[in-house]
Protein backbone atom coordinates (compact mmCIF):
# COMPACT_ATOMS: atom_id res chain seq x y z
CA UNK A 1 0.00 0.00 0.00
CA UNK A 2 2.60 2.56 -1.15
CA UNK A 3 0.34 5.61 -0.94
CA UNK A 4 -0.86 5.17 2.63
CA UNK A 5 0.01 7.53 5.46
CA UNK A 6 2.91 6.23 7.58
CA UNK A 7 4.72 6.93 10.83
CA UNK A 8 8.20 5.89 11.88
CA UNK A 9 11.68 6.98 10.76
CA UNK A 10 12.32 3.78 8.77
CA UNK A 11 10.06 4.97 5.94
CA UNK A 12 11.98 8.18 5.29
CA UNK A 13 14.72 6.36 3.37
CA UNK A 14 12.36 4.23 1.28
CA UNK A 15 11.59 5.17 -2.31
CA UNK A 16 9.05 3.36 -4.49
CA UNK A 17 10.59 2.15 -7.77
CA UNK A 18 9.32 3.99 -10.83
CA UNK A 19 8.97 0.74 -12.78
CA UNK A 20 7.04 -1.12 -10.09
CA UNK A 21 5.10 -4.04 -11.58
CA UNK A 22 1.32 -4.29 -10.93
CA UNK A 23 1.78 -7.68 -9.23
CA UNK A 24 4.49 -6.40 -6.88
CA UNK A 25 2.05 -5.64 -4.09
CA UNK A 26 0.48 -9.09 -4.30
CA UNK A 27 3.92 -10.72 -4.07
CA UNK A 28 4.79 -8.56 -1.07
CA UNK A 29 1.58 -9.58 0.66
CA UNK A 30 2.30 -13.24 -0.03
CA UNK A 31 5.73 -12.83 1.55
CA UNK A 32 4.22 -11.14 4.60
CA UNK A 33 1.70 -13.94 4.88
CA UNK A 34 4.47 -16.55 4.87
CA UNK A 35 6.42 -14.66 7.53
CA UNK A 36 3.53 -13.49 9.71
CA UNK A 37 4.25 -15.86 12.60
CA UNK A 38 7.89 -14.80 12.56
CA UNK A 39 6.87 -11.14 12.52
CA UNK A 40 4.65 -11.71 15.55
CA UNK A 41 7.51 -13.50 17.30
CA UNK A 42 9.80 -10.54 16.61
CA UNK A 43 7.24 -8.14 18.11
CA UNK A 44 7.01 -10.31 21.24
CA UNK A 45 10.80 -10.57 21.48
CA UNK A 46 11.24 -6.81 21.08
CA UNK A 47 8.65 -6.26 23.81
CA UNK A 48 10.37 -8.77 26.10
CA UNK A 49 13.73 -7.04 25.70
CA UNK A 50 12.32 -3.52 26.11
CA UNK A 51 12.79 -2.24 22.54
CA UNK A 52 9.62 -0.14 22.65
CA UNK A 53 10.37 1.94 19.53
CA UNK A 54 10.81 -1.27 17.55
CA UNK A 55 7.60 -2.81 18.92
CA UNK A 56 5.26 -0.06 17.78
CA UNK A 57 7.07 0.54 14.48
CA UNK A 58 6.83 -3.15 13.57
CA UNK A 59 3.12 -3.10 14.35
CA UNK A 60 2.64 0.04 12.27
CA UNK A 61 4.48 -1.59 9.38
CA UNK A 62 2.18 -4.63 9.53
CA UNK A 63 -0.91 -2.54 8.70
CA UNK A 64 -1.13 -3.75 5.10
CA UNK A 65 -0.73 -7.37 6.14
CA UNK A 66 -3.59 -7.29 8.61
CA UNK A 67 -5.94 -4.93 6.78
CA UNK A 68 -5.82 -6.99 3.59
CA UNK A 69 -5.40 -10.50 5.00
CA UNK A 70 -6.91 -10.36 8.49
CA UNK A 71 -5.57 -12.85 11.07
CA UNK A 72 -7.36 -10.91 13.78
CA UNK A 73 -6.12 -12.88 16.80
CA UNK A 74 -2.48 -12.16 15.88
CA UNK A 75 -3.42 -8.59 14.97
CA UNK A 76 -4.90 -7.93 18.41
CA UNK A 77 -2.15 -9.72 20.35
CA UNK A 78 0.70 -7.82 18.68
CA UNK A 79 -1.07 -4.46 18.76
CA UNK A 80 -1.87 -4.66 22.45
CA UNK A 81 1.92 -4.80 22.86
CA UNK A 82 2.21 -1.95 20.36
CA UNK A 83 -0.15 0.27 22.35
CA UNK A 84 1.78 -0.35 25.57
CA UNK A 85 5.11 0.32 23.86
CA UNK A 86 3.85 3.54 22.25
CA UNK A 87 2.58 4.80 25.59
CA UNK A 88 5.91 4.11 27.29
CA UNK A 89 7.74 5.88 24.46
CA UNK A 90 5.46 8.91 24.76
CA UNK A 91 6.23 9.14 28.46
CA UNK A 92 9.96 9.10 27.65
CA UNK A 93 9.91 11.85 25.00
CA UNK A 94 9.26 9.48 22.09
CA UNK A 95 6.84 10.05 19.19
CA UNK A 96 3.54 10.92 20.88
CA UNK A 97 1.69 10.39 17.59
CA UNK A 98 2.36 6.65 17.86
CA UNK A 99 -0.15 6.19 20.70
CA UNK A 100 -3.17 7.18 18.62
CA UNK A 101 -1.89 5.27 15.60
CA UNK A 102 -1.50 2.05 17.58
CA UNK A 103 -4.94 2.44 19.15
CA UNK A 104 -6.58 2.93 15.74
CA UNK A 105 -4.84 -0.12 14.27
CA UNK A 106 -5.79 -2.18 17.34
CA UNK A 107 -9.41 -1.05 16.98
CA UNK A 108 -9.56 -2.26 13.37
CA UNK A 109 -8.41 -5.69 14.54
CA UNK A 110 -11.05 -5.68 17.26
CA UNK A 111 -13.75 -4.68 14.76
CA UNK A 112 -12.74 -7.53 12.50
CA UNK A 113 -12.96 -9.96 15.42
CA UNK A 114 -16.47 -8.76 16.34
CA UNK A 115 -15.31 -6.95 19.49
CA UNK A 116 -17.11 -3.69 18.77
CA UNK A 117 -17.23 -2.43 22.38
CA UNK A 118 -13.46 -2.89 22.74
CA UNK A 119 -12.96 -1.04 19.44
CA UNK A 120 -15.20 1.79 20.65
CA UNK A 121 -13.06 2.27 23.76
CA UNK A 122 -9.80 2.10 21.79
CA UNK A 123 -10.99 4.70 19.30
CA UNK A 124 -12.20 7.09 22.01
CA UNK A 125 -8.71 6.86 23.53
CA UNK A 126 -7.15 7.38 20.10
CA UNK A 127 -9.11 10.57 19.44
CA UNK A 128 -8.13 11.92 22.86
CA UNK A 129 -4.46 10.99 22.35
CA UNK A 130 -4.31 12.69 18.93
CA UNK A 131 -6.01 15.82 20.24
CA UNK A 132 -3.60 15.95 23.17
CA UNK A 133 -0.54 16.04 20.90
CA UNK A 134 -2.14 18.28 18.26
CA UNK A 135 -1.82 15.72 15.49
CA UNK A 136 -4.64 16.62 13.09
CA UNK A 137 -3.87 13.88 10.54
CA UNK A 138 -4.03 11.22 13.22
CA UNK A 139 -7.15 12.73 14.79
CA UNK A 140 -8.92 12.63 11.42
CA UNK A 141 -7.93 8.98 11.01
CA UNK A 142 -9.30 8.11 14.47
CA UNK A 143 -12.60 9.91 13.83
CA UNK A 144 -12.84 8.20 10.41
CA UNK A 145 -12.39 4.83 12.13
CA UNK A 146 -15.19 5.72 14.56
CA UNK A 147 -17.38 6.33 11.52
CA UNK A 148 -16.51 2.89 10.12
CA UNK A 149 -17.48 1.36 13.46
CA UNK A 150 -20.80 3.24 13.32
CA UNK A 151 -21.39 1.76 9.84
CA UNK A 152 -20.82 -1.73 11.24
CA UNK A 153 -23.33 -0.97 14.01
CA UNK A 154 -26.00 0.24 11.53
CA UNK A 155 -25.81 3.83 12.83
CA UNK A 156 -25.60 5.32 9.38
CA UNK A 157 -26.37 8.98 10.09
CA UNK A 158 -23.86 8.96 12.96
CA UNK A 159 -21.30 7.37 10.67
CA UNK A 160 -21.78 10.08 8.06
CA UNK A 161 -21.35 12.69 10.78
CA UNK A 162 -18.00 11.16 11.78
CA UNK A 163 -16.76 11.11 8.20
CA UNK A 164 -17.77 14.74 7.68
CA UNK A 165 -16.07 15.71 10.96
CA UNK A 166 -12.88 13.93 9.84
CA UNK A 167 -13.02 15.83 6.55
CA UNK A 168 -13.21 19.13 8.44
CA UNK A 169 -10.24 18.15 10.61
CA UNK A 170 -8.21 17.41 7.47
CA UNK A 171 -9.01 20.85 6.11
CA UNK A 172 -7.06 22.23 9.06
CA UNK A 173 -3.84 20.50 7.98
CA UNK A 174 -1.45 23.13 6.61
CA UNK A 175 1.34 22.78 4.07
CA UNK A 176 4.41 21.32 5.71
CA UNK A 177 2.45 19.65 8.51
CA UNK A 178 2.31 15.89 8.96
CA UNK A 179 -0.29 14.49 6.58
CA UNK A 180 -0.21 17.36 4.07
CA UNK A 181 1.00 15.18 1.20
CA UNK A 182 -1.60 12.53 2.10
CA UNK A 183 -4.58 14.90 1.86
CA UNK A 184 -5.75 13.90 -1.67
CA UNK A 185 -5.89 10.20 -0.78
CA UNK A 186 -7.33 10.83 2.70
CA UNK A 187 -10.06 13.03 1.21
CA UNK A 188 -10.88 10.41 -1.43
CA UNK A 189 -11.27 7.80 1.32
CA UNK A 190 -13.67 10.02 3.23
CA UNK A 191 -15.72 10.78 0.12
CA UNK A 192 -16.00 7.02 -0.40
CA UNK A 193 -17.12 6.47 3.19
CA UNK A 194 -19.65 9.32 3.07
CA UNK A 195 -21.08 7.80 -0.10
CA UNK A 196 -21.41 4.43 1.64
CA UNK A 197 -23.24 6.06 4.55
CA UNK A 198 -25.56 7.93 2.18
CA UNK A 199 -26.34 4.68 0.37
CA UNK A 200 -27.24 2.95 3.64
CA UNK A 201 -29.71 5.77 4.28
CA UNK A 202 -31.13 5.09 0.79
CA UNK A 203 -30.00 8.43 -0.60
CA UNK A 204 -29.01 6.67 -3.81
CA UNK A 205 -28.55 9.64 -6.15
CA UNK A 206 -26.27 11.44 -3.68
CA UNK A 207 -24.38 8.24 -2.94
CA UNK A 208 -23.72 7.45 -6.61
CA UNK A 209 -22.46 10.98 -7.27
CA UNK A 210 -20.20 10.82 -4.22
CA UNK A 211 -18.83 7.38 -5.05
CA UNK A 212 -18.08 8.30 -8.65
CA UNK A 213 -16.26 11.40 -7.39
CA UNK A 214 -14.21 9.19 -5.03
CA UNK A 215 -13.39 6.87 -7.94
CA UNK A 216 -12.09 9.80 -9.98
CA UNK A 217 -10.03 11.03 -7.03
CA UNK A 218 -8.34 7.65 -6.55
CA UNK A 219 -7.52 7.48 -10.26
CA UNK A 220 -5.78 10.89 -10.10
CA UNK A 221 -3.39 9.88 -7.32
CA UNK A 222 0.36 9.64 -8.09
CA UNK A 223 1.86 6.55 -9.66
CA UNK A 224 -1.18 5.68 -11.75
CA UNK A 225 -3.72 5.89 -8.96
CA UNK A 226 -4.80 3.67 -6.09
CA UNK A 227 -6.09 0.51 -7.77
CA UNK A 228 -6.96 -1.22 -4.51
CA UNK A 229 -9.24 1.59 -3.35
CA UNK A 230 -10.71 1.92 -6.82
CA UNK A 231 -11.77 -1.69 -6.35
CA UNK A 232 -13.27 -0.85 -2.97
CA UNK A 233 -15.31 1.93 -4.56
CA UNK A 234 -16.50 -0.44 -7.30
CA UNK A 235 -17.69 -2.78 -4.54
CA UNK A 236 -19.66 0.07 -2.96
CA UNK A 237 -21.08 1.11 -6.34
CA UNK A 238 -22.18 -2.47 -6.93
CA UNK A 239 -23.95 -2.55 -3.57
CA UNK A 240 -25.72 0.75 -4.30
CA UNK A 241 -26.92 -0.45 -7.70
CA UNK A 242 -28.16 -3.65 -6.05
CA UNK A 243 -30.11 -1.69 -3.45
CA UNK A 244 -31.53 0.51 -6.22
CA UNK A 245 -32.64 -2.59 -8.16
CA UNK A 246 -30.22 -2.37 -11.10
CA UNK A 247 -28.59 -5.81 -11.04
CA UNK A 248 -26.96 -5.41 -14.47
CA UNK A 249 -24.95 -2.34 -13.48
CA UNK A 250 -24.24 -3.94 -10.10
CA UNK A 251 -22.69 -6.97 -11.78
CA UNK A 252 -20.43 -4.78 -13.94
CA UNK A 253 -19.13 -2.99 -10.84
CA UNK A 254 -18.75 -6.14 -8.76
CA UNK A 255 -16.83 -7.91 -11.54
CA UNK A 256 -14.38 -4.98 -11.46
CA UNK A 257 -14.17 -5.21 -7.66
CA UNK A 258 -13.36 -8.93 -7.76
CA UNK A 259 -10.68 -8.33 -10.38
CA UNK A 260 -9.10 -5.49 -8.36
CA UNK A 261 -8.98 -7.52 -5.14
CA UNK A 262 -7.52 -10.55 -6.94
CA UNK A 263 -4.81 -8.32 -8.43
CA UNK A 264 -4.05 -6.79 -5.02
CA UNK A 265 -4.06 -10.18 -3.27
CA UNK A 266 -6.42 -8.69 -0.67
CA UNK A 267 -7.95 -11.86 0.75
CA UNK A 268 -10.56 -10.37 3.08
CA UNK A 269 -11.76 -7.77 0.59
CA UNK A 270 -11.90 -10.41 -2.14
CA UNK A 271 -14.17 -12.44 0.12
CA UNK A 272 -16.39 -9.36 0.55
CA UNK A 273 -16.51 -8.85 -3.22
CA UNK A 274 -17.43 -12.49 -3.87
CA UNK A 275 -20.16 -12.25 -1.23
CA UNK A 276 -21.65 -9.11 -2.79
CA UNK A 277 -21.51 -10.66 -6.26
CA UNK A 278 -23.23 -13.79 -4.92
CA UNK A 279 -26.09 -11.59 -3.75
CA UNK A 280 -26.24 -10.02 -7.19
CA UNK A 281 -26.42 -13.45 -8.86
CA UNK A 282 -29.12 -14.59 -6.45
CA UNK A 283 -31.28 -11.51 -7.10
CA UNK A 284 -30.79 -12.03 -10.85
CA UNK A 285 -31.99 -15.64 -10.71
CA UNK A 286 -28.57 -17.30 -11.08
CA UNK A 287 -28.43 -19.63 -8.06
CA UNK A 288 -25.53 -21.75 -9.35
CA UNK A 289 -23.27 -18.72 -9.81
CA UNK A 290 -24.39 -17.37 -6.43
CA UNK A 291 -23.43 -20.62 -4.70
CA UNK A 292 -20.06 -20.66 -6.48
CA UNK A 293 -19.25 -17.15 -5.27
CA UNK A 294 -20.41 -17.94 -1.74
CA UNK A 295 -18.10 -20.95 -1.63
CA UNK A 296 -15.22 -18.80 -2.91
CA UNK A 297 -15.95 -16.14 -0.28
CA UNK A 298 -16.13 -18.70 2.54
CA UNK A 299 -12.79 -20.17 1.46
CA UNK A 300 -11.11 -16.73 1.53
CA UNK A 301 -12.56 -15.93 4.96
CA UNK A 302 -11.25 -19.23 6.31
CA UNK A 303 -7.82 -18.81 4.71
CA UNK A 304 -7.42 -15.46 6.44
CA UNK A 305 -8.56 -16.48 9.89
CA UNK A 306 -12.10 -15.07 9.75
CA UNK A 307 -13.95 -18.08 11.08
CA UNK A 308 -17.07 -16.05 11.85
CA UNK A 309 -17.41 -14.98 8.21
CA UNK A 310 -16.68 -18.47 6.90
CA UNK A 311 -19.26 -20.10 9.17
CA UNK A 312 -21.90 -17.47 8.35
CA UNK A 313 -21.55 -18.21 4.65
CA UNK A 314 -21.60 -21.97 5.16
CA UNK A 315 -24.93 -21.59 6.95
CA UNK A 316 -26.22 -19.44 4.10
CA UNK A 317 -25.06 -22.03 1.55
CA UNK A 318 -26.73 -24.86 3.47
CA UNK A 319 -29.99 -22.92 3.67
CA UNK A 320 -29.92 -22.08 -0.06
CA UNK A 321 -29.28 -25.70 -1.02
CA UNK A 322 -31.85 -27.22 1.35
Amino acid sequence: MPLRWRLGPAYRALVLPEDREPADGRRALAALRRERENLAAVVRAADHHGFDDLVWQLCEAMWGLHLLLGFHAQWIDTHLLGVGAARRCAEEFGDRRAVGRMLVQLAFGQMGAGRADDAERALAEAVAAEQACGHRRGQASAVEALGLLRLKRWKYAEAQGCFEEAREILRGVREGEDGWEDLPRATALLEHHIGRAEAKQRHFAEALARLNDALARFRRLPGGGDAYNEGRVYMSLGDVHLEAGDTDLALVCLDKAVMAMETAGAGLQLADAFESRARCHRLSGRPAQAAEDLRAAALRYEENGDRIGAERLRVELAESEA
